[in-house]
């Protein structure tokens, strides 16, 4: 007994009786399986022939597939600008006039592209009497509502009608941009017949506004680029 429990205590190791070891291949199947099937569906397998790559009109021909485009009516402009000031004056010739002489009693009116006005500061200030501002208002609006006519579009609603926006140099006097404000709306109560009372009646009248402020500090001649944009509106 004694003799066999020695001999398997010296029994040699042998590798050969050892089972082998043997890496699990089931995970690496799934991954090749999975990256097998997202190639199949994101793979074009079929090139398209005859293919030219161009943006073709839409609204042509008898199969239109979308309305045309409605494009908005044009701004009617009203510009107020000090007088002296005329197109073909570059930048900074007119921020040197204006530096020089910083004069705003005077002031022009003009609609579009028509000939200006000249409207004296001193004939509508605080003080000036009723007998001598009706007439400066009246030849205001006179000029105002004769060229607003002429840009009218027969037949269109008083809404749809071009939408009057007031240019007014911001260094002069918000007396002018508010005398033509009132002559635009003047203009619209007479095409309303008079009356435009209500909130209702604002909606269905042609849009006023004025022009929003203009960015300071973007450029040295800011005044003569103010004033330059001003004088080339259309």
């Amino acid at each position: 007994m004694e003799g066999a429990n020695m001999a398997r205590q010296r029994k040699k190791f042998d590798p050969s009786e050892q089972d082998d070891i043997k890496g699990d291949m089931t995970p690496m199947i799934d991954i090749i399986f999975l990256l097998l099937i997202f190639f199949l569906l994101t793979t074009k397998f079929i090139v398209p022939e005859k293919m030219i790559s161009q943006l073709l009109p839409t609204n042509k021909g008898q199969a239109s597939s979308s309305p045309p485009v409605v494009e908005p009516p044009q701004d009617l402009n009203i510009l107020i600008y000090p007088e002296g000031f005329a197109r073909g004056m570059g930048v900074q010739q007119m921020h040197n006039m204006w530096m020089d002489n910083q004069n705003a009693s005077v002031a022009m009116l003009q609609v579009s592209n028509n000939p200006p006005i000249r409207i004296e500061g001193a004939s509508i200030s605080g003080s000036t009497r009723a007998e001598h501002l009706n007439p400066v208002l009246a030849e205001v609006y006179a000029y105002i509502a004769g060229l607003m006519e002429a840009a009218e579009v027969p037949g269109q609603p008083r809404s749809e009608q071009r939408p009057v926006v007031i240019h007014c140099f911001s260094a002069m006097h918000w007396k002018y941009a508010l005398m033509a404000y009132d002559a635009v709306r003047q203009f619209e109560r007479d095409k309303a017949g008079g009356r435009i009372t209500s909130s209702q009646d604002l909606r269905e009248a042609r849009e006023v506004s004025f022009a929003p402020p203009r960015i300071r500090n973007y450029h040295t001649w800011e005044l003569g680029n103010e004033l330059w944009e001003i004088l080339h509106m259309r």
